[in-house]
């Protein structure tokens, strides 16, 4: 009696241990993304090719379009170092304020190879010189407090 229920244990722990790892690996593969810049998202074309990914670059000069009625922003990202693009499509959200062409963006969404386009789910832009006068505002009074 007692061999029966401990093999029901056993069977019964690794039946929930083998859903467990199911539900960690699935988990793991939907939100896990790879991190390109444009010019490596194109030479990834058809691997990267209706996958989530991440892309970061510079909002190219004269690509972006907002389109207020339908709250529907469209621009390029085009990389640091080489002049490869990817456009980006996002919907039904705000246009971040300090979005602004040959600023600072990092996209997240699902990439299309065939139109060479993410449709972004999120969008992040930074200002580099909005920052870089209170560091150099903070360094500054750093020095002259050490030295007094």
């Amino acid at each position: 009696m007692k061999k029966q229920s401990r093999l029901k244990i056993i069977a019964a722990s690794a039946v929930l241990l083998a859903g467990m790892m199911f539900l960690v690996v699935a988990m793991t593969r939907s939100t896990s993304m790879r991190h390109f810049t444009p010019a490596l998202l194109v030479a990834a074309g058809d691997e990267a090719h209706d996958q989530r990914v991440q892309v970061d670059g510079l909002i190219a000069a004269g690509s972006s379009q907002w389109d207020a009625a339908n709250f529907e922003l469209t621009f390029a990202v085009r990389d640091r170092e080489t002049e490869s693009t990817v456009n980006v499509i996002y919907k039904d959200r705000l246009k971040p304020d300090n979005f602004t062409d040959g600023g600072s963006v990092f996209v997240e969404g699902k990439y299309d190879a065939t139109q060479n386009l993410v449709v972004a789910t999120k969008l992040m832009t930074k200002c580099a010189s909005k920052y870089e006068g209170a560091e150099s505002a903070v360094s500054t009074d750093e020095t002259s407090y050490i030295s007094e």
